[in-house]
């Protein structure tokens, strides 16, 4: 008598597992074969197998042809069972068996095929969850078909209380550990099983079950140490993707694709060269940093403030506009331009964007914001003190071509700091994104006494400087900075022919003296920097004893930056590095820096401006930033001032301290005789602008009328109060959704002739006290007196 599970006939065994057997049947419905797998789970309550029931026809719906596809699901005796697609063939685990190590070629394509199947699943939400070599089939045709997707949890059903599942020495170590579950565990065991690809045979699962399981959460996968050979890249990759932290893999399986894809793509140029990157290579790599969560909030940063750099219109008020919006980078940069090196002598204090740009120049403020942002991003990682170090060597280089600019009195003093810094940005953030891959470059570097270049090429497929040079171009940075951070030839530097030979040659100059001052030995330091002054010395003529001085002057200033960001050099190489180059001794081991190198918390606050608070809270203390902000006016007002920028601080003075929505100013036109948003800060104040107008020529009794015509200061708490909703005119009802507004009119001689808008959402929300009321009124003043002296 034929035996039956369901409705399907089964004809003989193909395999069997702990809790499973597989059999080849005949489905009498449709006549065709089919691979069914008969569960055998022990007692387990009836809804868990509904449950699993219910996945497997969610991951029937997988169709991808590098997946073998679930027909159907049901039970036979209280047992469930899978039906597949029947793929004549074999597994990988036989083909391992017959044929040992496979080609890195043929091993990376049947890698590619199988991430391209688990790539689909991830996009569709489902993991696999039990991939290892006897899961995947080879067809006919010798293509990589995955199954057995049968203990698959949909990922939004991660973080159940549940017992393992899945096949010891292929289950990640947070799974294992935490029972954490994502698209990373199926990346684990592919990194895994690339692995034994190349090696020819399972690694080693001696031990028993909890061995093995403890050895895979505690215990790095490498290589065998007896195995074959393998490329430096490749296994670089497969390491990767079997890294025991699952931030440190691929992030999913069509990433680890990608890397594989790179790997695979043959050079164009002379192997022996190794000076170009291989084709696709760096687009692989800048793929893989947009594929992190805060690469893209990082990149549109930068892009927007290098969009703004190259605008010709309302620069001032955009660039601070975009900086408002960071309640972090606003406070950190005002720090950074009240310290002693940057804030002009006499000047006072700074307590606005705004001022700041008008004081130190455009080109600055921008850097300043790329320069805090770079090193904001660079914080809470587990390399974060390599990685601090790194970005200070780098600001320490910009620093110090700025003053070697300034020695040879170049008017592109500015475009030298941000050339040096961003001399090295490949390096930097291949530290920060790929930190297992810098780790290979330096073992590369230290095992073939190759240079960084040559081996990041080896191990990325690209080197430092053109990973650099693409992103640079990709964050809208001008040719100028671009061809600043290409490599100088070997040799004397001849004398530069044009603005960017210059910038190239005092890019190149600082970072190599910058590296010889932080990371060498002193006698080995006074060499290297004997040799560089020799090599430049026609590219960047400054004598030796005035460069010492120079850079002496920019350790002093990386000093005040890393106060600035909270960055103590006492405790890290670099600093004492940098303070026994100042003072000409050897440093020691766990020496400490002095105060000048130290941070100085306490200090530094004393010399800050007052807080601001986030977009649309009010600040700690705003009568503080109220104060400080009437100081900068004051300051600007003794100067040759624009009355834009003078009018932009006031506007800043008040978004920060107050907490404001959103601040316009409106300016009166002679021609219409209409009151006109003009400009301001806030989300959407350029549309703000565009609806509030209104005429002063009529003389309806609405608030906006009665304030501009009496010069009263109005403030509205709730637009639909009944004692003053008729009147709030229907055009502002219409155009504004903010339920409470101040109105604050600029007169000259009993005429008005502009007026702050400032408003939040909620009625009730706009307090202003007596003394704050006081303040706001003296910056209205101060608004005033600026349109009286600019005529």
């Amino acid at each position: 008598m034929t035996r039956t599970i369901g409705r399907f006939e089964i004809r003989r065994e193909l395999g069997r597992g702990a809790q499973s057997v597989v059999h080849l049947a005949w489905d009498p419905q449709l006549e065709r074969e089919v691979a069914l797998k008969a569960l055998h789970l022990g007692p387990r309550p009836g809804h868990d197998n509904a449950s699993l029931l219910a996945e497997a026809r969610a991951v029937s719906r997988l169709r991808h042809p590098g997946i073998v596809p679930v027909f159907e699901a049901g039970e036979d005796g209280g047992d469930p069972y899978l039906v597949f697609e029947y793929v004549p063939g074999e597994s990988l685990a036989a083909l391992l068996d017959r044929r040992g190590p496979l080609p890195a070629g043929e091993a990376v394509e049947r890698m590619l095929e199988i991430l391209a199947a688990l790539a689909e699943a991830h996009a569709q939400g489902v993991i696999h969850r039990d991939l290892k070599p006897s899961n995947v089939l080879l067809d006919t045709g010798g293509h990589a078909r995955v199954m057995d997707f049968g203990i698959a949890r949909r990922i939004e059903a991660a973080g159940a209380s549940e017992g393992l599942s899945g096949t010891p020495g292929y289950m990640a170590p947070e799974y294992i550990e935490r029972r954490e579950i994502g698209p990373r565990n199926d990346v684990f065991a592919a990194g895994v099983l690339l692995i034994e690809l190349l090696a020819g045979r399972p690694l080693a699962r001696e031990g028993g079950v909890k061995r093995v399981l403890e050895r895979t959460r505690s215990t790095p996968v490498t290589l065998p140490a007896d195995g074959p050979p393998v490329d430096e890249a490749l296994a670089a990759i497969a390491l990767r993707a079997a890294a025991l932290d699952p931030l440190a893999r691929f992030a999913d399986a069509a990433e680890f694709r990608l890397a594989l894809e790179a790997w695979r793509q043959p050079a164009e140029t002379d192997p022996e060269a190794g000076s170009e990157a291989r084709p696709g290579a760096v687009d692989f790599l800048m793929r893989r940093m947009k594929h992190r969560g805060d690469f893209p909030a990082l990149s549109e940063s930068v892009v927007a403030i290098n969009r703004i750099a190259a605008s010709e219109s309302e620069s001032v008020g955009t660039l601070s506009a975009l900086i408002l919006r960071d309640f972090g980078l606003t406070n950190k940069l005002l720090r950074v331009v009240n310290s002693a090196h940057f804030r002009p002598a006499g000047g006072g204090r700074i307590s606005t964007i705004s001022r700041a740009v008008v004081v130190l120049g455009f080109d600055a403020v921008r850097n300043i914001a790329i320069t805090v942002l770079l090193f904001e991003h660079l914080q809470n990682k587990s390399n974060a003190s390599q990685l601090q170090e790194e970005f200070l060597r780098a600001c320490l280089a910009g620093l110090f071509a700025r003053e070697l600019a300034r020695r040879l009195r170049l008017r592109d003093g500015e475009q030298s700091y941000i050339c040096a810094v961003f001399h090295n940005l490949g390096r930097l953030l291949c530290q920060f994104y790929f930190p297992e891959e810098s780790e290979d470059i330096r073992r590369v570097v230290q095992q073939h006494g190759c240079s960084e270049e040559s081996a990041a090429q080896r191990v990325l497929g690209a080197g430092y400087e053109e990973l650099g040079i693409a992103l640079a171009r990709a964050w809208g940075f001008p040719e100028l900075i671009q061809n600043s951070m290409r490599t100088l030839p070997e040799g004397p530097v001849h004398a530069p022919r044009s603005a960017d030979e210059r910038l190239q040659s005092l890019a190149a100059c600082a970072n190599a003296c910058c590296d010889a001052v932080s990371r060498l030995a002193p006698a080995e330091r006074e060499r290297a920097l004997a040799d560089i002054a020799a090599r430049f010395d026609e590219a960047v003529p400054v004598p030796a004893r005035e460069a010492r001085e120079h850079l002496r002057s920019a350790v002093d200033e990386i000093g005040e930056f890393a106060r600035v960001v909270k960055v103590s050099l006492a405790q890290t190489r670099f600093g004492r590095n940098l303070r026994h180059f100042i003072d000409g001794s050897t440093p020691a081991e766990g020496a400490r820096v002095d105060a000048t190198l130290m941070p100085a918390s306490a200090l530094l606050e004393q010399s800050l401006p007052a807080e601001g608070g986030a977009e649309g809270q009010r600040a700690a203390d705003p009568q503080a930033v109220l104060s400080a902000g009437i100081q900068d006016i004051s300051n600007s007002l003794v100067e040759d001032f624009r009355l834009n920028d003078v009018l932009r601080i006031i506007l800043e003075t008040m978004y920060r301290a107050m907490g404001f929505k959103r601040v316009l100013l409106c300016v009166r036109d002679a021609r219409s005789n209409a009151m006109c948003g003009r400009f301001g800060f806030g989300p959407e104040v350029g549309e703000l602008a565009k609806q509030l107008r209104f005429s002063l020529s009529a003389q309806p009794d609405n608030v906006f009328n009665v304030a501009t015509a009496r010069g009263v200061d109005v403030l509205i708490s709730d637009v639909d109060d009944p004692k003053i909703a008729a009147r709030v005119p229907a055009w502002y009802r219409r155009s504004v959704a903010a339920r409470t507004f101040v109105l604050f009119p600029l007169t000259i001689k009993g005429r008005p002739v502009a007026m702050i808008y400032a408003d939040k959402d909620r009625a009730g929300e706009l307090r202003i006290s007596e003394q704050e009321l006081a303040m706001l009124r003296t910056l209205r003043n101060q608004a005033v007196l600026a349109i009286k002296q600019a005529g």
